[in-house]
This record gives structure tokens, sequence and C-alpha cells, in this order.
């Protein structure tokens, strides 16, 4: 009976008291992820804005440079942040980069000169690129291994929030208001995140072990015991010493970088970025049964609940399947889309002014759920954990793209119309179908040594976690 007694006291030692400052931390940093969403979804909300009384004359292909400017400033700040925040730390990184999030709001809604404007885009875009980076990071690393989960989740959720914030910023009509109501945002995260402390992962990579215990015991609990957590990221820190990745090692995984490079391809080819970006604009020219300003934000509602229901489906779908629906559904909204527009202008189509709502919100739902979190999810499951800082090269690929399709798409349009341009999305879908059936494996379920054979016929060495799997990796 003392046996037992000693036994459950030093458990209940071991085992967090709360989670909740845990998850107070990730919502506070996720706050930069909320900021993400507004200033991709604000164009929706504030182009048809300009050319009226009292603002700025903009033509549709500045337009398109202040939406795609986001994305191409966020292309140069992937790369340089994970050094920047493994040499001065993930929070002073988390805040610096909040600073011109929240500057630039004022700059975008208050001063008369497009130059301005797209040099605000541009440095607002390179921080949503740096936060896109470091926050993640800075989420997973003070979540404990029992919610890891939890931190991707409200990283995305947050995102769709800021996206749904913007479009209701439209009912205003007020350039002013909706840049000062998008600022709300980053201003909280300055104002809170101090109270938050460092990455004790960071902590320990610094030699800084008793800061880090400290850490540990406020986002686990005082009687926290901190020993085991400490023993394992002192291990996983030497591991990161001892195998610097390098972009060579890539060539050892060349058909998995094919498969990520791929679906990261067609995520963005999809067309998601263009009916975020433009969703206004669209319902507009559709003459969509409702004021164009409520189906945005009814398309926003949509893809935050989409969101929130997709973490609960990816554990109980296989990651192909998700894939495959995903991208085939995707196609037939698109086509969808494009038949309306063809037929809009020689038929009368007010009796199915409908469709245009149905298709977007069919294809947010179905692209939430699908090739939003799943291609995220397989770079974790596809690479080797040597070679994972190399992988997050994707993200630098992701916001290339997005630049590309936003910053081109006014020129399709103007070259073949609206409705050949979502032709376009639809065929690149029906592409990304066979992609999937033919070069993605199913990892549900499969330990990593096992997709790894499934994709080279041997397995890569993999670096272990903590030195208990790697004992019994050496024994085997």
């Amino acid at each position: 009976m003392i046996l037992i007694a000693q036994s459950d006291e030093r458990s209940s030692c071991e085992r967090p008291i709360s989670k909740c400052a845990q998850y107070m931390g990730v919502l506070v940093a996720t706050l930069a992820a909320f900021s993400i969403g507004t200033y991709l979804s604000w164009t929706s909300s504030a182009l048809p804005l300009y050319n009226t009384n009292d603002t700025l004359s903009v033509s549709d292909q500045e337009g398109s440079w202040i939406s795609s400017l986001v994305p191409l400033g966020a292309i140069l700040t992937v790369i340089p942040t994970g050094i920047f925040a493994d040499k001065i730390g993930r929070k002073k990184t988390i805040w610096i980069t909040t600073v011109p999030l929240f500057l630039c709001w004022y700059i975008i809604g208050f001063v008369q000169s497009k130059i301005w404007i797209f040099l605000a885009r541009f440095v607002a875009g390179a921080a949503c690129g740096a936060a896109s980076v470091v926050v993640p990071m800075f989420a997973s690393e003070i979540a404990e291994q029992n919610i890891r989960g939890f931190p991707g989740i409200i990283f995305q959720l947050q995102i769709t929030a800021g996206i749904l914030f913007a479009y209701s910023t439209a009912f205003t009509d007020s350039l002013h208001v909706i840049a000062i109501l998008c600022s709300v945002a980053p201003a909280l995260l300055l104002i809170f995140f101090p109270f938050v402390p460092e990455s004790p992962a960071w902590l320990v990579m610094q030699g800084q072990k008793n800061e880090a215990n400290i850490v540990l015991k406020h986002f686990r609990g005082i009687r926290y015991g901190t020993e085991a957590e400490l023993t394992r990221l002192e291990f996983q820190t030497s591991e990161m010493r001892e195998i610097e990745p390098n972009i060579s090692d890539l060539k050892n995984y060349q058909r998995a970088t094919c498969i990520i490079l791929g679906l990261m391809f067609f995520q963005q080819l999809s067309g998601v970025n263009i009916l975020i970006f433009y969703a206004k604009k669209i319902f507009d020219d559709a003459g969509s049964i409702l004021n164009s300003s409520t189906s945005s934000v009814i398309i926003g509602v949509v893809q935050v609940i989409a969101t929130y229901f997709s973490t609960v489906l990816i554990e109980r779908v296989g990651r192909k399947l998700l894939l495959f629906i995903s991208a085939s559904v995707m196609a037939v909204c698109m086509f969808t889309m494009s038949g309306y527009f063809r037929f809009q202008s020689s038929h009368d189509l007010s009796s199915f002014s409908w469709i245009p709502l149905l298709s977007f919100a069919v294809f947010i739902v179905i692209f939430s759920i699908g090739f939003a979190p799943v291609p995220w999810l397989m770079v974790g499951e596809l690479f080797t954990n040597n070679v994972k800082s190399v992988a997050n090269t994707a993200v630098m690929c992701n916001w290339t793209l997005a630049f590309l399709v936003t910053k081109c798409f006014q020129d399709i349009v103007n070259l073949m119309g609206i409705s050949s341009s979502f032709a376009i999305f639809g065929m690149i879908s029906l592409i990304g179908t066979i992609f999937v059936s033919v070069m993605v494996p199913e990892t549900k379920g499969r330990s990593l040594e096992e997709i790894q054979i499934e994709l080279y016929g041997t397995q890569i060495r993999i670096p272990t976690e903590d030195p208990e799997q790697r004992e019994k990796h050496n024994k085997t």
C-alpha cells in the first residue's frame, strides 16, 4: 500500500495540474495568425471602396498588385525567420513581427498615396510570412505532447476567423474603420504577449536549463516534474546539432519532395486565394441572391466551421481519400461557376443566382477538410526528423504560388474572361485528382518506416525523438 501511494504521488507530480497556461499562451500567440487572415481578405472588403468619393483611384492592375504584395513580401522572410528565431528567441521574433502587422494598418487605411499602400502591404506580407513560421514553432514548443495537435488547429482557426472578421468589416463602407478594426488583433498581441514566457525548447538550446525549468512549471503546473521533459529537450537539441540539415539532403527524398511540392501546387492553383481575395467582387459580378457583403460573411462562417470539423475528420479518414475527394469536388465547383458566368452573358439567370454562393460555399468546405490541412500534415509524415526543417521550404513555395496566382488572375480575366479563368482552375484541380491517385501514398495509421519502404523500397535512417526510443532503435 505504501509503494502504491508513493507511486501515485510521484505520477501526480509528473502530470500537469492545468493546461490553462498552455491554452492561453497558444491563443495569444496565434493572434498573429488572426492578423494574417485579415490581411489576406482585406482586399475583398476594401478594393470595391476605391474609386468612390474621397478615395484613391485604383485600376484593376493596381488592385491586383495590392492583393498580391502580401504573399510576395511573405516569400522573402520564410527562410530567414527560422534562423532569426533560433538566435534571438521565439518570443522576441513574434513581438518584432507584430509591430509591422499593427502599424501597416494605419498606413493602408489613412495614407492617401498608392505608393505607401503598396509598401505597407509588402511589409505586412513580410511580417505575415515570418509569423507563419515562428508562431506555429512557438505554439508547438510550449504545448505538452498529448495536445501537440491543438496549436495547429488553433493556428488554422485563427486564420479563418481573421478572414471572416475582415469580411464582416465590409458593412462599415469605410476604409478608415476597416483598418482600425483590423488593427485590434495585433494591438492585443503587442499588449499581452510580453506576459507569455519564452519557449522552453529555445531556453534549453541556449543552455538556460534553470529558466527552462521555471517556464515548464508555468505552462505545466507548479507540481509538474520537469526532469523527464528537460532531458528529452536536451537530447533533441544535441540531435539537431549532430545532424545539421542541408538542402542537399533532399536528394534522398526526391519522391517525397515531388509529392509535397505537387500538393502545394494544386493547393494554391485550385483558386482558393482568388475566392478569398475577391469574394465580394465575385458576388457582385454574379448578381448573387444576397448582398455581396452578406454572402462573403456566410462564406467566412462556413470556412471557420469547416476548419474546426476538419480536425476530427482527418483522424478518421485516410489522407489520400480526403485529398482525392477534395480535388474532385473543387473541380466540380469551379466548372459550375465557370458555366454560370458563361451563360450569364446570354441568358437571364436571376432564378439561379444562388448557384455562385452554393458553389463557393461547397468549395470552401471541401478545401478546408482536404487540401487546406492535409499537405501540411504530410510534410511531417513523409520526411524524417533530420530534414523536416529543410522541408519547411514548402512554406516559401506556398507563398510564391499564392503570389503568382493572385497577381496573374486579373491578367487572365482580361485575356480570357472570368468564365474561362474559373474553368482553368477547375482543370488544374481535375489534374490534381490524377496526381493524388498516382503519386500520393496513404499515410494514416502507418509508421514512418513503412512509408519510407513504400516510397523508396528501403528505410532511411530516422533520428529518434528521445533517449529511450533511440536505445530501442539501436537494439533492433
